[in-house]
């Protein structure tokens, strides 16, 4: 608790408002506690929802903030400092912090924070499931065999912000992206991807949710990974939300044009929990040829 009380105070000293690592406890150890990682630009508020509902439903929730993210001077640019090797410390941060808030630890990442709950599945034993949501694993629209060389040369490239206009409603977002962070977030993808071909997994249970109509992250890039993990043992599940319902990447949020969080929030609590989902998410099968954007 002092631990997240010092990173708190730290994040107040350089953030907007709504962008602080957030922490709900019942003031106990519980059976149960969860780590959400939020998306690329975003900021813990954008799993304030889900986090308020599981502690309602008994669990401890930590939500840390991602490096570089939601800092009061509202630029991507802030975003180019952000490296792997950050990701990884964060994310290794996360497990032992949770690991003293309840028995059973549970990971959902979305996006960047997909790719961090892979890491940590892949590499934390102290972790039993988790759930990857549209996970940053390989880039979309970027055939698979390119991306090493892509990434590479993008690290030796000068960065490249791209700005977006800033939403008052949110300033703990950082609208837009910068190249540097984007090839360092697809570097951890890429060591995920390297460690799960050649060893099992440390967390016993993982369950995907892509969206068929995302462009910006290649499902079939964790299609892959999810196939390496059942081969070693691991329990694997993965649905998808068919391309029809049009959703954005970030299915979180239901400001960006497609975006339904009534419909995604009890799929995600139910996979949480170790249970299947009932809406209209559907379910894919490992082990058949099929096609993934």
């Amino acid at each position: 608790m002092s631990l997240v009380e010092r990173r708190q105070a730290a994040d107040d000293r350089v953030v907007a408002p709504g962008g602080r690592t957030i922490l709900l406890t019942h003031g106990m150890r519980m059976p149960r506690v969860d780590v959400l990682l939020h998306g690329f630009t975003d900021s813990p508020s954008q799993f304030a929802e889900l986090a308020d509902s599981l502690y309602q439903r008994g669990d401890n929730v930590y939500v840390p903030r991602l490096p570089h993210h939601a800092e009061r001077s509202g630029d991507a640019r802030a975003l180019a400092g952000m490296t792997a090797v950050q990701l990884r410390q964060t994310a290794d941060s996360a497990v032992d912090l949770a690991s003293a808030l309840g028995d059973t630890v549970v990971v959902v990442g979305l996006s960047v924070g997909g790719t961090m709950a892979a890491w940590m599945g892949q590499h934390r034993a102290e972790v039993r499931r988790v759930v990857l949501i549209a996970p940053a694993l390989e880039a979309g629209r970027v055939p698979s065999r390119l991306e090493g060389f892509l990434i590479n040369l993008t690290e030796r490239l000068p960065n490249v912000t791209r700005r977006s206009a800033p939403d008052t409603a949110r300033p703990d977002r950082n609208p837009g992206f910068a190249t540097h962070a984007l090839a360092e977030v697809l570097r951890l993808g890429k060591s995920v991807e390297k460690s799960a071909d050649r060893e099992p997994a440390k967390a016993a249970e993982f369950a995907f949710m892509l969206n068929d109509f995302d462009r910006t992250v290649s499902s079939s890039g964790a299609l892959k990974v999810a196939k390496e993990w059942d081969a070693h043992g691991a329990r694997v599940s993965v649905y998808a939300f068919p391309a029809s319902l049009g959703m954005p990447h970030n299915v979180l949020d239901g400001r960006e044009p497609g975006g339904q969080p009534a419909l995604v929030l009890p799929e995600v609590i139910a996979l949480t929990e170790g249970q299947s989902p009932r809406g209209p998410i559907q379910e894919r099968p490992l082990h058949v040829t099929a096609k993934y954007p």
